[in-house]
């Protein structure tokens, strides 16, 4: 064979790159700024990002989040881009009423649109290099929380505690300190941050690193304001950045006041309300929202917004009845202020689709129409988030991506609506890092199955970035979809921003269709749809207990609508007219053999609220109608979509992916306990390491394996304190069973002494468990398909071996055969074999056939592949291999693994296995599990893989020993 180079050493993580957290420190000093201020508003405004120099949505630039807003080219963009088209989501708004829907204003010009300009001048520096440079914005942004430092009045103390007015300043442009709620609320933030600190790695790879300093919070006028303790990231954020909890702001009052406003505690909220007024003298004709009273049991979904618009314009948009048009809150950029304009009880016109209006929360955030813009401020990421999930809380809604979702998410209605649906929050919005702080961000586990759920995952940093027309290479949100393996994208697609036909956004979950490779195809819109994955796009979804949708059996195809209405006859019953049309299909079908991954699976009854009139003065106004038609909510293609509940049915997905295939399950000791992992070769996915049972008693960090795979369950045995016992997984379910003792009467009964090593083998339904015990080689086995145990046999006596003849054994099984290799006292290799068919047991000197071993032999390891036996040997932290054909009755002399894979450091322990035609070989180094593939079909061996790597089986506390099976 081949060899190839390597090392069982892992190489340790490469030196962080130190250069951004020595900016921050040269600026704080040349400026005289505390370095904890500097990085905490940073933090704030960017988490420390640069964003290549590309503003954000509202025209903030690298990592200090200075601003340069042109108003011109706002106004300009936003007299070019289309209106807002039906969001009452009727889809069926005159023609005349759509094209008079008023444009949001552009921002008001203030200082606070132009830091940038302003920190420019102060440093002496082109304004390019503070978009652009690090350094330049660092120096900036110090130079600006100095000169507001000096503003407010303040001397420039080394206590972080006293620059909170500064940093309310830095906010708001310059506006008197506590006097502007405005930079309050984002001061507040930042003083959070400062009592919890913050550590984490930017897209471009520099690690920053806040200390915590809890007294700045305590001595700083934020602790008055409701910053009074932080919190950790949410469960599953990537990130290992601390978020502070957010300021409590006095609540401004509220201008409609009998509607109570509805946020969290730790929010800073008002409530301005959204206009609800006649546009005419007609009834009929009225803005902006439908007056409800819905409970928790009607929200099921929170759908995220982009303005494109300032706040102020926004708001005075809304209040604007000929809008026709109405979010439930408005979020401001600079600080994550909060506003609500609807109860959530009401119906706001936001989702251009009135089933989703019906039953959802819409979230607007401020955002410019601003060329190039590429990424939103940490504040309304913050505010939106702590929001969204005191939502879901509120009202049930599931922490996904079925659920929380963007507008460009929402069907339309009817087919003539579909093209006019919006496209925001756009391919800039972080979904990764929203639902980290949501508390809802996928968690993979193991690999990828055909008929399984599959989440798309790609990173948003700079490891990922999309080519999109017209756009600077950046993080982007979704995968590409092909129509095949490297052909053309699905559909006629493009690469523009706004075309979500081709895009599988993140977040959303589909079914694998197929696996070629490194393609890993979809049910999506109908069709196969080809993304290309290396592990990192997409993350497997195999649970038990998920469900797929999938036309009944006999139907060819099946409906799919943008709308959940009733039946006609429903209407009548609450006598009500019925919307024409009412129940019509969009140009789409669900064929027959696909699946669809269902948002809910409980079926939903069609439901229409009619509201016709300003005053609820109609017969039966403001009345809900359901019927008795049920759909079911599915992920359909980059949007949602539903279908009848009566044409399609809930099959469970496939959660198998460890079931088939070339696969191994690895069981391995660590200093915490046992653990559990599996690789599944064929698909290149691994199963992460997960606890095990642990065993009764005291723990044992001696504590050994074995375990081989006998159908759809892995069989595990193990010597703990000197007791053997066995547990099963049920590879479908992933559940294992507790331990169970074999030492007592009903299973392989009592042993007279302690058992100090075991090894287990299979043939056809019985397992065979073989030890050593008070220095005797005993046996004994169950047998699966009689539903017995066999009791312990003497395999010392049959060979006749003395006490303590054999240790270091191994075994394995072909057909019916057993073979047991064990380490003489004279240092040799010995084997036993057990033939069931004849009833026979025959012994030999493996050593005296194909020569000593030089050194001592610390483990021993064997799998047998049809008429071949390989024996693997530990010799003073070396491999060596020998090998039988038994049908050409020979034996092939022992081969150096070791230098053929590059190992030049000792291995601990030793286990083996054979899948395909692969020899799959597991060892501890130093702590560490580590693989090695011997291929036999190409001849060659790889090098050496660490197990715990990311994308493998990930990290585990150091291990003492190994045990594997194959498959």
């Amino acid at each position: 064979m081949a060899a190839s180079s390597g090392t069982v050493a892992v190489a340790a993580p490469a030196a962080p790159v130190a250069g951004l957290q020595a900016q921050f420190a040269a600026a704080a000093k040349e400026f005289k700024v505390p370095e904890s201020v500097l990085l905490a508003v940073s933090y704030q405004q960017t988490r420390w990002e640069s964003h290549q120099g590309l503003p954000s949505t509202t025209g903030n630039y690298n990592v200090m989040g200075l601003t340069q807003v042109d108003l011109a080219a706002v106004a300009a963009a936003q007299a070019a881009a289309q209106p807002e088209v039906d969001l009452r989501g009727d889809g069926d708004a005159p023609a005349a009423r759509r094209a008079a829907a008023p444009v949001p204003a552009p921002p008001a010009d203030s200082p606070a649109l132009h830091t940038l300009e302003a920190a420019a001048k102060l440093i002496g520096r082109p304004e390019a290099e503070l978009r652009e440079n690090t350094l330049q914005s660092i120096r900036g942004g110090a130079a600006l929380l100095a000169e507001q430092q000096r503003g407010a009045k303040k001397p420039q103390s080394a206590d972080p505690a006293a620059w909170y007015d500064a940093v309310v300043r830095f906010s708001n442009g310059g506006a008197p300190g506590q006097g502007s709620a405005e930079g309050q609320e984002f001061a507040d933030r930042v003083f959070g941050t400062l009592k919890v600190g913050a550590v984490r790695t930017t897209s471009e790879g520099q690690r920053v690193t806040l200390t915590a300093d809890p007294a700045a919070a305590a001595h700083s006028p934020a602790v008055d304001r409701g910053v009074a303790r932080g919190v950790e990231r949410q469960p599953g954020s990537r990130d290992t950045a601390l978020a502070a909890a957010p300021a409590a702001a006095p609540a401004a009052p509220s201008i409609a006041a009998a509607d109570p406003i509805e946020c969290p505690a730790t929010l800073g909220c008002d409530f301005r309300p959204a206009a609800y007024a006649k546009n005419s003298a007609d009834v009929n004709d009225f803005g902006n929202y439908s007056i409800a009273n819905r409970s928790g049991v009607d929200i099921d979904y929170i759908v995220i917004h982009d303005t494109e618009g300032g706040y102020a314009g926004s708001l005075a948009t809304f209040q604007n009845p000929a809008t026709l048009a109405s979010a439930h809150y408005l979020l401001r950029s600079s600080d994550g202020h909060v506003t609500q304009m609807v109860a959530n009880k009401d119906i706001a016109w936001h989702a251009g689709n009135k089933t989703f209006n019906m039953n959802s929360v819409g979230i607007e955030h401020e955002g410019y129409a601003l060329s190039g813009a590429a990424w939103y401020s940490e504040q309304l990421y913050q505010s939106s988030a702590t929001l969204t999930r005191y939502l879901a809380d509120r009202f049930g809604v599931p922490l996904d991506r079925e659920h929380i979702i963007g507008h460009d998410e929402v069907p339309g209605p009817i087919q003539s609506s579909v093209n006019g649906m919006h496209w925001d929050p756009g391919t800039f919005w972080d979904w990764n890092h929203y639902m980290d702080l949501v508390g809802g961000h996928v968690t993979p586990d193991q690999g990828y199955a055909v008929g399984g759920r599959i989440t798309i995952n790609p990173p948003f940093s700079n490891a990922y970035r999309p080519t999109i027309n017209n756009v600077a290479p950046q993080p982007a949100n979704f995968v590409y979809l092909y129509s095949s393996p490297g052909g053309p994208l699905i559909g006629n697609g493009t690469q523009n921003a706004s075309d979500w036909s081709d895009k599988a956004v993140a977040g959303g979950s589909y079914v694998v269709a197929e696996i070629q490779g490194q393609w890993i195809a979809i049910w999506y819109n109908g069709r196969k749809a080809w993304f290309w994955n290396d592990g990192t796009m997409a993350a497997a979804d195999n649970r038990p207990g998920q469900y797929a949708l999938t036309p009944k059996a006999g139907l060819s195809s099946v409906a799919v609508y943008g709308r959940s209405y009733p039946e006609y006859n429903a209407y009548t019953a609450f006598h009500v007219p019925a919307p024409s049309p009412n129940i019509v299909a969009l140009d789409y079908t669900l064929p027959a053999g696909q699946l669809y991954v269902p948002a809910s699976t409980t079926p939903v009854a069609g439901a229409f609220y009619y509201a016709p009139t300003v005053d609820g003065s109609a017969p039966y106004d403001r009345s809900w109608v359901t019927g008795g038609v049920t759909y079911y909510p599915i992920r359909y293609n980059h949007r949602l979509a539903f279908v009848s509940a009566d044409d399609v049915d809930l099959v469970p997905a496939k959660t198998d992916v460890l079931a088939s295939g070339e696969r191994v399950q690895l069981l391995a000791q660590t200093s915490s306990g046992p653990v559990n992992a599996g690789a599944n070769f064929t698909r290149g996915a691994w199963e992460k390491y997960h606890a095990m049972p642990t065993v009764p008693g005291p723990a044992d960090p001696n504590q050994s394996f074995g375990v081989l795979y006998m159908g759809s369950q892995l069989h595990a045995v193990t010597v703990a304190n000197g007791h053997v016992y066995t547990a099963d997984r049920n590879l479908y379910t992933g559940v294992w069973t507790p331990w169970y003792d074999l030492q007592v009467t009903g299973a392989a009964g009592p042993l007279s002494s302690p058992v100090t090593e075991v090894a287990v083998a299979a043939t056809g339904t019985k397992m065979h468990v073989v030890v050593v015990s008070g220095g005797r080689l005993l046996e004994a086995a169950a047998d699966y398909s009689a539903g017995r145990w066999y009791p312990w046999g003497d395999i010392s006596g049959v060979l006749g071996l003395p006490s303590g003849a054999l240790n270091r054994i191994a075994a394995t099984a072909s057909g019916n055969v057993m073979y047991i290799n064990g380490v003489g006292t004279d240092g040799h290799v010995y084997i036993a074999d057990a033939d069931y068919n004849r009833g026979v047991w025959g012994f030999g000197d493996v050593t005296g056939a194909v020569g000593p071993l030089s050194g001592t032999i610390t483990g021993l390891a064997t799998v047998a592949v049809g008429s071949q036996q390989h024996v693997l040997a530990l010799v003073d932290g070396k491999v060596k291999q020998a090998t039988a054909d038994y049908a050409a009755g020979r034996w092939n002399g022992w081969g150096d693994v070791s230098a053929v894979t590059g190992q030049t450091a000792p291995l601990s322990k030793l286990a083996v296995t054979f899948t395909g035609t692969n020899l799959r070989l597991f060892g501890v180094y130093n702590g560490q599990v580590v693989c090695a593939n011997g291929d036999y079909a190409l001849g060659r061996w790889s090098t050496w893989m660490d197990t715990q790597a990311p994308g493998a089986a990930g990290p585990i506390d150091p291990a003492t020993t190994v045990a594997v099976a194959g498959a």
